[in-house]
């Protein structure tokens, strides 16, 4: 290495708290995608919605699980090749950030139960808002990245 350069050869330095963030968030988004797909009519159910509809329903919940094993493969896909990781995060924020408004209104019109609906628009703007900062693009002074 050339001792005048003070940066890394690397476009984008490894940032061991940020990839761990990202990791987990990946990690997590996937989990919950595969535990609706596989749990579709219960998560229904969990809502208040009786048997039946639950299982006639249960094909809508499992494309919000698709979408999110979608999201998360894709982002742990992005980290593990070193590709950027910023378009998957924004998609999986403004999914959230979605979410967040379904389920808030849900919760108001009484169509779902008010301590269930609060904690699916809690997690759901958690979700949003620790994607978030991993978001930020950070410049650097010498190369403008």
């Amino acid at each position: 290495m050339n001792a005048a350069r003070q940066h890394p050869t690397t476009k984008h330095p490894t940032r061991p708290l940020h990839t761990l963030h990202t990791v987990t968030l990946g990690i997590a988004r996937c989990a919950v995608g595969a535990l609706i797909l596989t749990h579709a009519t219960a998560t229904l159910r969990l809502t208040g919605t009786d048997q039946n509809t639950a299982t006639r329903l249960a094909w809508t919940a499992r494309l919000a699980a698709i979408r999110d094993l979608a999201l998360g493969a894709g982002l742990l896909t992005a980290l593990a090749t070193h590709h950027d990781t910023h378009t998957w995060l924004t998609a999986g924020m403004l999914a959230d950030a979605g979410d967040v408004s379904v389920f808030a209104t849900a919760t108001a019109r009484g169509h779902l139960p008010p301590a269930l609906g609060t904690a699916m628009t809690i997690a759901a703007l958690g979700g949003a808002a620790a994607a978030a900062p991993l978001t930020l693009r950070h410049t650097t002074p010498d190369t403008g990245e």
